[in-house]
């Protein structure tokens, strides 16, 4: 089986890489943007078929699922980060709409040619936007209602990328992940960004003061591993539904998150209220349904938040000591 699985050296794409290697699949071909592949996936280079190509190129995208002819794409090239949404929507917009309608193109143009492949599309929770503490959590049969940049790019791709599916006739299917942390996140995420500080507190780098916005507002988080074995169960689901959440259907306020940090650590943390990382946008409550995806697939959550948390913190302990 060959696998295609775009931004393989991201955050979600790495662990996608380990995950499909320690099951045994037998080609996992990958997109990066750069000659060289970003640190999460160099150990793991010399077992992986790395392209480089930018999803917004049709024709690069076109040739590339010409040449690797995959049975099964995962789809996770994004711009994925709210903030950076808000400041810049054409980019944001432009990455993660024409991007997914590149991979689309090619999938259906490819099934044209007598080659059918499956592809998995990730969408996002961030997609039903604000929605009433009443109504949750959130099925899939919520309307959406996206509240800023970012959310309506997913909107969109996943609204095109069912069009797909009606229309055309491609083997597509969209998942809708909410929040989800782990080990090598960027920090601007905030579990990673709590992780790094805890971490530089604990080598003596940074002061025990933890500064937050609104430290009450609750997440869903999974555990990045889970959800990208949610992914793969999904290419063999047994149902003819093709839209799935993946979330842990437990949340967290950020407030416990750091309390969370504080027992892994053993460090006591000041906390001080910043207006600046308060944003307009934020939903107060996430918390979304995977019943649909447990009874299409089996599965639940299997990582507990607190090894998340764990994992984050002596991953960020790793990076700096060997930064030093």
């Amino acid at each position: 089986m060959r696998v295609l699985v775009t931004g393989i050296d991201g955050f979600v794409g790495s662990h996608a890489a380990e995950y499909l290697l320690g099951i045994g699949v037998d080609e996992i071909h990958g997109t990066i943007l750069s000659k060289e592949p970003a640190p999460q996936v160099r150990h793991l280079a010399s077992r992986l078929h790395l392209h480089i190509a930018d999803i917004t190129d049709r024709e690069t995208i076109r040739q590339l699922f010409e040449e690797v002819r995959p049975d099964r794409v995962i789809h996770l090239a994004a711009q994925a980060f709210v903030p950076a949404a808000v400041q810049d929507p054409a980019r944001t917009f432009h990455t993660n709409i024409l991007g997914g309608l590149s991979i689309l193109e090619s999938g259906r143009l490819l099934a044209a040619r007598q080659h059918l492949c499956s592809i998995l599309i990730v969408s996002s929770g961030e997609v039903y936007g604000r929605v009433p503490a009443d109504r949750q959590p959130i099925t899939e049969e919520y309307p959406l209602d996206p509240n800023n940049p970012y959310a309506t790019s997913k909107a969109g791709i996943d609204l095109i990328a069912r069009e797909y599916r009606r229309t055309f006739g491609v083997d597509v299917i969209v998942a809708r992940p909410f929040n989800h942390a782990g080990p090598r996140q960027s920090p601007q995420f905030v579990c990673s960004d709590f992780g790094h500080h805890f971490a530089l507190i604990a080598a003596g780098k940074a002061p025990a003061v933890i500064r937050a916005g609104n430290l009450e507002a609750r997440r869903d988080f999974t555990d990045v591993r889970d959800v990208v074995r949610a992914y793969w169960l999904l290419f063999d689901r047994r149902t003819d539904e093709s839209l799935f959440n993946v979330c842990s259907g437990r949340p967290y306020a950020i407030r416990e998150v750091i309390e969370l940090f504080m027992e892994i650590t053993g460090i006591p943390v000041e906390l001080q209220h910043d207006p600046a990382r308060f944003r307009p946008y934020d939903n107060p409550l996430v918390l979304g349904s995977f019943d649909r995806l447990n009874a299409a697939t089996g599965w639940t959550p299997a990582i507990p938040f607190r090894q998340t948390l764990q994992d984050v913190f002596a991953d960020w302990q790793e990076t700096l000591s060997s930064r030093t």
